[in-house]
């Protein structure tokens, strides 16, 4: 068992391990209160550690201050008033956290502006009844003192982590219950390590497990790893980062699409060509006219794939409102199927007949893999749109077609910006990228089912969209077949 403590590297090291962790929860979104305060009590926490190192060190060993007239040596100085923040300051910043996570700001705003000073007010009193300047030797001159002290942090404690829990357990069924664990995971883990070894085996006088709350090192060395493993998954505390591979070793690296300059540059060229096609066709030349309305159609060409890219490129930003999915489907079916052979199937569940969404780019979404579906299709087939809800904050969005199907080592591919398997000018390879980045922005996830087989042969495209939690309603929920509207 630990008894003397790690070596003062160790405790440097540490002490960079969670500035590190907590620098990178406070970016991963800098604007939110919850990332702001659980930066604030991880750097707090982390003075423990600190002041270890610099006691220890002698880093300030042999050098006198005098303050208020008053005569110290600067490392006890120094370690006491590391020791205040760390006994008095950090629990009620724990508080306010905890205050942000349960969102008492906006349920309760009169409450919240009265609580977040009142539990700072213990801060005031303690810097009176136990001077800063003295707070290093309370454990050892004033055990009545490290009681008191001991419990008002254990009781923060208890009193921040009770209602992260409620909400926890109020929150299981939203779309980001699992964030929000994983988030209070990291957050009270280490507190709660801390808290129990340094103040409860203190007032249980366990003296060969005092320096026990040194091994939290290895947990926020852990939590730092699942940290970063979640920033390449599904995402933490705000911040989610993707993997591009490229070929390091080539002669030219592989360079990201940055379209935006593209598209720039060509519509001025476009103008150009513009410009002179018109000029030429004003002269009505006797020869050349077949050229120019080759150039005149890829001048339309052109314009159209940048208006889509455009479009396509933009940041998504959303504007959620109730939809109605069954006239959704219908608006789109009867837009794009009106002169097509083929039969189409609109099946709605009860439970899934009016989902959260953005509706624009939602019917943006359908509208793209219908079109896509008509095109693998041809003449005839049947189209089915289908809705429901498996789970009550879960929705389902299917697009189905009898097409001749994809095979499985396409499907990795077809989301990528300007892929495409069609080789008419028709279809830009825009349309899926496009359609993955609306149900991303909706927290959601697009899976397909595609089969080539002759018997079975078609692709399925279904869109998972979590959905608030919502009011149960009367009745089954089966599924009401629309029939075929064609």
């Amino acid at each position: 068992m630990l008894t003397r403590g790690f070596p003062v590297e160790i405790l440097l090291f540490f002490t960079f391990l969670i500035w590190g962790l907590y620098s990178l929860i406070y970016l991963s979104s800098p604007r939110n209160k919850v990332n702001q305060w659980a930066g604030i009590c991880g750097f707090l926490l982390s003075i423990g550690v600190l002041k270890e190192y610099l006691y220890y060190s002698g880093f300030f060993a042999g050098l006198d201050v005098t303050m208020f007239g008053v005569g110290y040596e600067l490392n006890e100085l120094l370690n006491s008033i590391l020791t205040a923040v760390l006994y008095y300051i950090a629990m009620p910043c724990v508080m306010i956290f905890s205050f942000y996570f349960c969102h008492l700001e906006k349920k309760h705003p009169g409450l919240f502006r009265v609580l977040a000073p009142l539990v700072f007010l213990p801060v005031v009193l303690f810097c009176i009844v136990y001077p800063w300047s003295h707070t290093r030797e309370i454990p050892e001159t004033n055990p009545s003192a490290f009681v008191v002290v001991a419990l008002y942090n254990l009781l923060y404690g208890v009193l921040a982590t009770v209602p992260i829990l409620i909400t926890l357990i109020k929150e299981k069924d939203t779309p980001f219950f699992r964030q929000r664990r994983l988030v209070s995971l990291i957050a009270l883990l280490p507190l709660w390590y801390w808290l129990i070894t340094l103040f409860f085996f203190h007032l249980m006088g366990w003296e060969h497990l005092y320096k026990t709350w040194q091994w939290n090192a290895v947990i926020l060395l852990c939590l730092f790893v699942y940290y970063v493993r979640h920033l390449f998954r599904e995402g933490i505390w705000g911040m989610r980062l993707s993997r591009e591979y490229f070929d390091w070793q080539g002669e030219k690296p592989e360079v990201s699409d940055n379209i935006r300059y593209i598209v720039h540059m060509m519509k001025n060229e476009l103008a150009k060509i513009t410009e002179c096609t018109r000029v030429l066709r004003e002269q009505e030349l006797p020869s050349g006219q077949k050229e120019l309305e080759i150039l005149e159609r890829s001048v339309r060409h052109i314009q159209e794939f940048v208006r889509r890219s455009m479009d396509y490129s933009r940041d998504i930003t959303l504007a959620p409102m109730e939809v109605d999915m069954e006239e959704l489907y219908r608006d789109v079916a009867e837009e794009l199927c009106s002169g097509w052979k083929g039969e189409v199937r609109i099946r709605v569940s009860e439970g899934g007949a009016r989902l959260t969404c953005d509706r624009g780019h939602m019917r943006e979404v359908v509208a793209n893999l219908v079109t896509n579906a008509l095109d693998a299709m041809g003449e005839s087939g049947v189209l089915t749109f289908s809705c429901t809800m498996p789970r009550k904050n879960i929705a389902l969005m299917c697009v189905r077609d009898t097409g001749p199907g994809i095979r499985q080592e396409r499907i990795d591919d077809i989301f990528k910006p300007y892929h495409t398997g069609w080789s008419d000018a028709r279809h830009m390879g825009l349309g899926l990228s496009y359609c993955q980045n609306v149900i991303k922005a909706h927290n959601g996830y697009i899976r397909v089912d595609s089969s080539t087989e002759e018997k079975s042969h078609g692709t399925a495209f279904i869109l998972c969209i979590p959905q608030e939690k919502r009011k149960k309603r009367e009745g089954k929920h089966g599924e009401k077949d629309k029939g075929a509207d064609r």
